[in-house]
């Protein structure tokens, strides 16, 4: 369900003092259809979390309220604030009626969305006109131009109600608080969570529930966590949903273990049917994507947690954010995504797909793991060496941390190019012989076509949204430029510093339609003057300069993975030998137009490999 803004104006006639209350029910279970790129799926995604019961919005005071009859209850607004909801019943079974409501400073003249903190407040229904008492202050809400106030009251359950408060921004950060309040006598809130928003990030809508799981007499909290959408660069995901239950328990709330993963497993059974299917492959990626930053948002696991400081009572001191634990359902999303590469030829993909599958929080289990390699030879067979030698020419061991050009480069006569501390070098491939090539040595800096732009790094901003480039003009005057990437942050990873945490990055070719490159093992298209990035489905075929990983005819690429060396003609396979294991040590591949031959960089020596071509 998406997120519902309680204000006068966009509620009709449901606005009205004489509205009548609907009385608490439980619906049947509703199902929400996802979309990818705009078709619709065969299968309705998301079902697992989606909310079953109809919560009971509060009537909403009359503009600018000091006071208000509602319900034959008249209510004052405490010093200082104006009323903005209410929800009216008999809290204590004393047979006289209750009030629970939100407050807040009123706003500026003309400044409508610069509001003061909200309130919430009990009127005990002994007195005319009933008093205030305060349960809690709000945080103060984000003030800017792009948010909007966000001040939702209803009745969750029997004897329980949701307050959400905060903001809501088109742009930039922003953050709402949310609380389960208890509907008795001297009202107290159950349940606590704050919720984050960053820039760029995927909408994200929190429903509760206040459902007797456990059948105990006593309302729990369920909440419904939906995550839709997403900013460039990123393709619009589905909306998807999962659990996160709290048993209210007498010696506080206890978390139920079997949710968010139920949940999960739902989301990943969907993926999992489609990753085979050639026409409906392609919309797998989009939904592990989504599912890992539904994943994220809920769980600490996850790195970036956007619900956070969780208060299980009024008097509780923040816990932090939800431990999920560890997650089969996200293994086996990851399996589905590497199958739907594999369906579409997608090598590139699914080796990258493959190296975190089974990273934490994800579980790893022998008979994924079994499947993983299945899938892998595939879309890439493994192919073992003619032949290697090492070439006897000693280079730097450690590089600096911003994308450069590599040391190596195959001429289209077939000799190897070596760009050494002081010169470069020439060696014959078939007898392995060095000699000076009388050139001067190529640029390592990765430049734009026209020279003005250099890219610098790309990295993760911790946020847990996308990684982003950098790029600085070489003039020393203009300003450094930052460009998201369509490239979500490793599920689990934590930054260690204040700048973010690097990400690898091999530059393929920079011409006049952009820089090509490989940042986390993923193809991409970066347009650092226009800011935007896309995932390249194919290379462009730019010639590449000498240190890329593209033939000198841009007929062939090789690829160092910790699968081997992965090298793409018209077709793809992964070449192996034992000169150049263990795979996670080597650096700076290159190959020849009909990739039979490649040399990468190991350890600070050139390791050259024939093949038969593909």
């Amino acid at each position: 369900m998406a997120l519902l803004l309680l204000t006068c104006a966009g509620c009709g006639r449901a606005c009205k003092n004489d509205h009548p209350y609907v009385p608490y029910t439980v619906d049947e279970a509703r199902t929400d259809a996802g979309a990818v790129d705009g078709g619709e799926l065969a299968l309705p995604l998301g079902d697992a979390g989606a909310r079953t019961s109809a919560a009971e919005p509060a009537l909403l005071a009359p503009a600018g309220s000091k006071s208000w009859k509602v319900d034959g209850l008249e209510l004052a607004a405490p010093p200082g604030t104006e009323l903005l909801s209410a929800i009216v019943r008999d809290f204590d079974g004393d047979g006289k009626k209750d009030a629970l409501a939100l407050v807040r400073p009123p706003a500026p003249p003309g400044k409508p969305n610069d509001v003061g903190a909200a309130q919430i407040v009990y009127y005990a229904g002994t007195s005319s006109p009933a008093r205030a008492s305060s349960i809690t202050v709000a945080p103060d809400p984000r003030v800017d131009a792009a948010c909007t106030p966000v001040a939702r009251l209803e009745r969750i359950g029997p004897r329980s109600a949701l307050v959400e408060v905060g903001t809501s921004c088109t742009r930039g950060a922003a953050a709402r608080a949310l609380y389960v309040v208890r509907l008795v006598k001297d009202p107290s809130i159950a349940f606590g969570v704050t919720v984050i928003d960053p820039p760029g990030a995927p909408r994200l809508a929190i429903d509760v529930d206040g459902e007797d799981r456990d059948h105990d007499g006593i309302d729990d909290v369920t909440l419904h966590v939906t995550i839709e959408g997403g900013a460039p660069p990123f393709e619009p995901g589905p909306k998807l949903s999962a659990k996160v239950a709290f048993l209210d328990r007498s010696a506080g709330p206890s978390r139920d273990p079997d949710e968010p993963e139920a949940s999960m497993k739902a989301i990943a059974a969907q993926a999992t049917a489609r990753a085979g299917k050639p026409r409906e492959a392609a919309t797998v990626p989009v939904v592990v994507q989504q599912m890992r930053m539904l994943y994220r948002a809920m769980c600490i696991e996850g790195g970036a947690p956007r619900l956070v400081k969780l208060r299980q009572t009024a008097s509780e001191a923040a816990v932090g954010a939800v431990a999920c634990g560890t997650s089969k359902p996200l293994e086996d999303a990851a399996v589905a995504e590497i199958r739907a590469f594999v369906t579409q030829g997608d090598a590139l993909r699914a080796i990258a797909a493959a190296g975190a599958a089974q990273l934490a929080p994800a579980t790893k289990t022998a008979a994924r793991t079994t499947e993983i390699t299945k899938l892998l030879a595939d879309v890439a067979p493994l192919v073992q060496a003619r032949s290697t030698r090492v070439i006897g020419i000693t280079l730097p061991t450690k590089r600096p941390p911003h994308p450069e050009w590599g040391s190596l480069a195959f001429e289209p006569s077939g000799k190897l190019l070596v760009r050494g501390p002081s010169a470069v070098s020439r060696v014959d491939t078939e007898t392995g012989e060095a000699a000076d090539a009388e050139m001067p040595a190529w640029p390592t800096q990765v430049l734009s076509p026209d020279g003005k732009s250099r890219w610098l790094e790309a990295y993760s901003a911790c946020e847990g949204v996308g990684l982003r480039a950098t790029f600085a003009p070489t003039d020393g005057e203009s300003e450094m430029r930052d460009v998201l990437l369509p490239v979500a942050p490793t599920l689990g990873s934590r930054c260690a510093g204040g700048r973010g945490e690097a990400a690898t990055t091999i530059p393929i070719a920079w011409g006049p339609r952009g820089l090509e490159a490989l940042v986390a093992g993923l193809p991409l298209l970066v347009k650092p003057e226009v800011s935007s990035a896309s995932v390249m489905a194919s290379p462009l075929g730019e010639m590449p300069p000498f240190g890329s990983p593209r033939s000198a005819g841009g007929r062939a690429t090789a690829i160092a993975t910790s699968q081997g060396v992965l090298v793409k003609t018209t077709k793809s396979a992964r070449y192996r030998a034992p000169d150049l294991e263990p795979y996670t040590d080597l650096s700076q591949c290159t190959t020849n137009d009909d990739g039979s031959r490649i040399a990468c960089v190991k350890r600070g020596r050139v390791v050259l490999g024939t093949f038969d071509p593909l």
